[in-house]
């Protein structure tokens, strides 16, 4: 399957759970206890297989359906965030050790190393925001970003 072909059922899936998410941080209280999520081997797959093959997807999947199964907001999106960084890293070294160095661009290297620099804060983010406030801004910007590109891939 083409990513292309694939990109707007993802995106639409996506959409949905960003709603989803929404709902629940609607109805998010503190008396909830956060869960363990218990499907993670095939998520961590999936994730890790849309991120390699269109260059996008492990924060975006993975996030939101660990925070669909009940994990504790800020726990999953610091988690979500190191493990991104690990996975970037044995992709990256994938592309130059099968294609060299020409599989990067100047695009490419302002990605990675404006991701390097960011992931920090976001982690810092992460730790004062509350719960409830940090779901709402994950459904916020999952919803936002999944509908444009899934207008993008549908036009």
């Amino acid at each position: 399957i083409h990513t292309e072909a694939a990109r707007p059922f993802v995106m639409g899936y996506l959409t949905l759970i960003g709603f989803y998410l929404l709902y629940k941080a609607w109805n998010f209280t503190h008396e909830q206890k956060p869960r363990d999520p218990k499907v993670t081997m095939p998520l961590g797959l999936i994730g890790g297989f849309l991120d390699a093959s269109g260059g996008g997807g492990w924060g975006p999947v993975v996030t939101s359906n660990l925070l669909i199964q009940g994990a504790d907001p800020r726990k999953t999106i610091g988690t979500v965030n190191t493990a991104e960084f690990f996975l970037t890293v044995a992709v990256s070294l994938t592309f130059i050790l099968t294609i060299g160095l020409e599989a990067f661009t100047v695009v490419t290297g302002g990605l990675l190393i404006g991701g390097l620099l960011a992931a920090p804060f976001g982690a810092l983010i992460a730790k004062r925001i509350q719960p409830r406030k940090l779901l709402f801004a994950v459904s916020s910007v999952l919803i936002a970003t999944s509908l444009f590109s899934l207008y993008k891939a549908l036009a």
